[in-house]
Order: structure tokens, then sequence, then C-alpha cells
């Protein structure tokens, strides 16, 4: 029967899950990451590793779910929807992350993984994410990209240098450092470091005005979709980049609309 058959990536949209929070207000989080999705072409689908409550300029609190139930939600959704990539957005610690990942292998085995590491949300919290250098290292090199801002990057990276720390995290992975907090005023630039080296500058127009919540979630989840549509890395940070910029462009609330 038509029912009983998994939804096959190869006959309809290639499936991309993201594993990441709860914003009720729809700007950030498994939300922002499915609206992505749509929009890009990809068949989105989500786990939840935590419900938050905030809107879109203020941040209450955080509860975070039991590994079992994401495992249990992992392990269903593997038995339909074969995931080309993997979007890891906010989780509690490198602990969490690490189990995220083993998960992903085991039931989405090939799947490109990507990281935003969320350690601060533009509503207004920073979590308290102690990093180990061992068990970071194991993470970056289960990853196809990690995307942290210029303050991710100098905890990951430990330096109080973005560009030192971003050159360190490349050792292990494809790392973009995100340029969105630069003081440039008039230039937003983000680079792309591979094996210690930037390999490539993504120079574009800085957006007048206060910028939008949740534009890092849209940015990694257009760059995971279109690494699930079959594009190469620098390809697909293109193509997300140009996303982003339509999705910071869209209005002038602190809300983009999702366009393609």
């Amino acid at each position: 029967m038509a029912g009983k058959t998994p939804y096959s990536s190869d006959k309809f949209r290639p499936v991309v899950l993201t594993i990441a929070g709860y914003d009720p207000s729809g700007g950030a989080g498994v939300l922002a990451d499915i609206k992505t999705f749509e929009a890009m072409g990809v068949y989105g689908i989500a786990v939840i590793t935590c419900n938050t409550h905030q809107n879109d300029i203020s941040f209450k609190s955080i509860t975070w779910l039991d590994k079992e139930e994401k495992k249990a939600t992992i392990k269903l959704l593997a038995a339909r929807f074969p995931a080309k990539t993997v979007k890891l957005g906010i989780h509690k610690n490198l602990k969490d992350v690490w189990h995220s990942i083993k998960l992903c292998k085991e039931y989405f085995p090939g799947a490109q993984l990507v990281w935003d590491p969320v350690l601060t949300a533009s509503a207004g919290f920073e979590l308290d994410f102690k990093v180990q250098k061992k068990s970071l290292e194991k993470i970056l090199s289960s990853l196809s990209l990690v995307t942290p801002n210029q303050m991710e990057v100098c905890k990951l990276g430990n330096s109080k240098h973005a560009d030192k720390s971003a050159m360190r995290l490349s050792e292990h992975c494809p790392t973009l450092l995100k340029g969105g907090h630069s003081p440039d005023k008039k230039t937003s630039k983000d680079y792309l470091y591979v094996d210690g080296e930037v390999k490539k500058i993504y120079s574009s127009e800085r957006i007048n005005g206060k910028g939008k919540h949740g534009s890092g979630c849209v940015l990694s989840a257009a760059i995971s979709a279109s690494l699930a549509k079959g594009n190469k890395l620098e390809s697909a940070i293109d193509k997300g980049k140009q996303y982003v910029t339509n999705f910071l462009k869209s209005n002038n609330t602190l809300l983009g609309y999702h366009l393609n």
C-alpha cells in the first residue's frame, strides 16, 4: 500500500532533519528551520531539544527535553524519511550534541551534519556551555560544517581572537565564521575556514535596521537545504547567504519573511 511506502528522497524532495529548540514566536529554532526548508524546496522534519519561553525580543526560560524522547522521535522518523542532511541547533551541552550525532549516525548513515552552535540568542539569553577540548574535537570531526558567530567561535576555540579560533576549529571540520557581529557598518563578511586557512570570503552589503531574530538559524538551515539538494559546500553556502539576505531584506521588523 502507498501509505506504507517510505518517503523516498530519490523520487520526491530531499529530506532535511532539524534537531533544535522550539521558539513559539517562529523566528528561530525548528519553526524557522522548517519555513526555510519549505522555501528552499526540500522536505523538512524536526526533533525538538527544548521548549523556550520567549518572543522576538524577550527570553524568559528554557525547558530541556529528555534524551530518550529525542531518540524515540528520531527512530520513528527514520523509518519513513531518509534525511540527506541534518541541522543541529541549540543543545544543552557538548554531551547532548554528541548524543544527537550518534543517533544521526545510527539512523541516518551518510547524512551530512551541519551544527549551528547556539550559545546565545538574539532574544537575550546565554547558555552555561562548558567546552571540553576532546569532546569538541570528536564532535567537529563528525560534521560537514559548523557555523559559529564571533562570540561563539571564541568560546569554542578558547581564544579572544575569532580568526585564530576559527582556524583551530577548521583543523577538524570546515568552519563558517559569520560576520554579522563585526563592527563594519557597510559590509558583512563571512569567512569559510578549511584545514586552518581561509578558503573563501562571502561578502555582502550589510542590511540596515536591527537585524532579524533567528537569522543564524535561517542561514544554517538554508545551507543544510542546499547541501541536501546536491550542492557542494562552497556553493551551498553561497545559496544560503542569498537566502538569508532576502530574509533580512523582507521587512523592517525583527521577524523576517521566508521568500525564495
